[in-house]
């Protein structure tokens, strides 16, 4: 796959060894619907960048305050889980108190950054406003787990994993740097399988 690589990001995604998925995440795999929206002009930059005109990279995440992009993706189910539950490979995440988790349709097999979990957050929406959701434990490789706590997300519904400052989602450039990388490399790594995605 060609992609950008910036700030050592991985766009190949990879392979898990010689651990079992917890029972929350086995299941439906690839399912879900996973949309990218950016303007004609995000498009032709990132296409550029991707092509590794440098320029259009840096002009990319320039204008990201003014031209935001949008991850938007589908919820697969919820489960309420006690306090102590585990979360995902390794159980890096260990729930706190009773709570909700809810699995969302894309991981780093669709190009999401691996690194994820336990450092960013994603945005809920309904009629009670914007709702800032972590990532919980490590991002699979077709879905992650977000902790939804009494939030009232359920399955069919969509979860911004980056998107709009003024509406109250986690911007793109947020999301970048919780985890170190630059915006663009993580737009440019999504594949064919993220509906809008540029995939050349």
């Amino acid at each position: 796959m060609r992609c950008l690589r910036r700030s050592g990001i991985d766009c190949r995604g990879g392979i898990v060894r010689g651990r079992k998925v917890s029972a929350l995440l086995a299941g439906t795999g690839a399912a879900g619907q996973r949309t990218l929206h950016l303007s004609d002009a995000q498009r032709s930059r990132a296409v550029n960048a991707r092509l590794g005109n440098e320029a259009a990279a840096a002009a990319f995440d320039e204008a990201l305050s003014v031209d935001p992009v949008r991850l938007c993706v589908e919820v697969l189910s919820t489960k309420a889980v006690g306090a102590g539950s585990g979360v995902s490979y390794g159980h890096t995440y260990v729930t706190d108190r009773p709570t909700v988790l809810a699995r969302v349709a894309i991981g780093y097999g669709h190009g999401l950054p691996r690194k994820a979990g336990n450092r960013v957050t994603v945005s809920w929406t309904d009629d009670g406003g914007t709702t800032r959701l972590p990532i919980v434990g490590r991002v699979a490789m077709d879905e992650f787990v977000v902790d939804a706590g009494e939030t009232p997300v359920h399955a069919g519904a969509a979860i911004c994993v980056f998107g709009d400052a003024a509406r109250g989602e986690v911007s793109l450039t947020d999301w970048a740097e919780a985890i170190g990388e630059s915006p663009v490399a993580i737009v440019t790594c999504l594949d064919r399988r993220v509906a809008g995605s540029i995939g050349i």
